[in-house]
């Protein structure tokens, strides 16, 4: 059974010069080598004609529907971008107007469920192993205001996997939804892809080893013949020389058992490809929180020394803060001048009688 495959990454005014060059193809060199420029013509978009240049006419899309008459800030979220997959053997069963229509139905699902006219591009592309389309969708509410952290929350995000699946079976198509793991977060784009052809080269080689195997499983029939004659007394029988039946029992339970010992590597293989990917999923969301919490701790710290200083100001000598508070936020206490020295001090500036 194949799945669904729907991934989501989040794109800036920054994201989008770049990605609208690799969506459209306008360059001819491209980092990833899994494109194959002579087929790029048979690339389409489902939407065609709403967005020539994803930088200028998206911004010009969201300036002219959005609520607020307010410029938009500089680090929002403009779109964001959907890749819809699923595997090879997927798409090998369909035709060419059944792939077709296996994109326009998950066209139409977000359509009915985020707005047809916010829908800026839904490029299909047949110019690499896999057919996948990028999809970019301006994240405006039900009150036309740009927010993707409300229109595309954890609880949308869930809802999508869980009712997509079930929609695509509903129009014909025989697809399942991926493995539910409320843990796992989900990768960029460009970590999905570089997984996907990961696990796609190990698949690869795996078969390739499987086939050499093959061809050994059973003895060569050449040096069964060269031992062998026919039975005098039972015809299509032959009598084999002990040498070679030895040969043959020998060969075969080799076959056998090397044969068996494939399949058990090829599922241990597919369990560890699975847990890799799980731990580097996990990996991936342990770093993203561990930046964003070293991040508060340098703002928080950076805070507390602050207000330090500006109580040190207004209350002089009166304000004592004891080491023991500033390590417990990470910070070194200053250093306060020796009593002894600073009586020394205010007497060589006492003025002599």
């Amino acid at each position: 059974m194949s799945y669904v495959v729907a991934r989501m990454q989040k794109l800036k005014a920054d994201n989008l010069v770049g990605l609208g060059n690799h969506d459209q193809r306008k360059t001819s060199n491209h980092s990833n080598e899994d494109i194959d420029v002579s087929r790029s013509h048979l690339n389409y978009d489902l939407v065609a004609g709403r967005t020539q240049n994803f930088k200028t006419d998206i911004q010009k899309y969201i300036d002219e529907n959005k609520a607020s008459q307010r410029a938009t800030r500089k680090d929002a979220v403009l779109a964001n971008e959907w890749v819809i997959t699923s595997d090879k053997n997927f798409f090998e069963k369909l035709s060419d107007d059944e792939t077709k229509r296996y994109f326009e139905t998950v066209k139409e699902y977000f359509a009915n469920n985020f707005g047809d006219e916010n829908i800026r591009y839904a490029i299909v592309h047949l110019d690499e192993s896999t057919p996948h389309m990028h999809m970019g969708i301006v994240p405006f509410d039900n009150e036309r205001k740009l927010s993707a952290k409300r229109v595309f929350n954890r609880a949308a995000l869930q809802k999508i996997q869980d009712d997509l699946p079930q929609y695509l079976k509903r129009k014909g198509f025989e697809i399942e939804r991926g493995e539910k793991n409320p843990e796992r977060k989900n990768l960029t784009v460009p970590e999905y892809k570089a997984m996907k052809q990961e696990l796609e080269t190990v698949k690869a080689e795996t078969k390739k080893q499987r086939q050499e195997l093959d061809k050994y499983q059973f003895p060569d029939e050449k040096d069964v013949k060269i031992m062998r004659k026919p039975a005098l007394f039972k015809q299509g029988y032959s009598v084999v020389q002990n040498i070679s039946l030895d040969m043959l029992e020998r060969d075969a339970g080799q076959g056998r058992l090397a044969h068996k010992l494939m399949i058990d590597l090829e599922r241990e293989n597919e369990k560890l490809s699975k847990e890799k990917q799980d731990l580097q999923m996990d990996n991936l969301d342990l770093t993203r929180k561990n930046q964003k919490l070293t991040k508060t701790l340098h703002n928080a710290q950076n805070l507390i020394k602050h207000m330090a200083s500006v109580l040190r100001e207004k209350l002089g000598d009166k304000l004592h803060i004891r080491a023991t508070t500033w390590h417990k936020v990470g910070l070194e206490a200053p250093n306060k001048p020796n009593k002894r020295v600073k009586r020394n001090q205010e007497r060589n500036t006492m003025p002599r009688r």
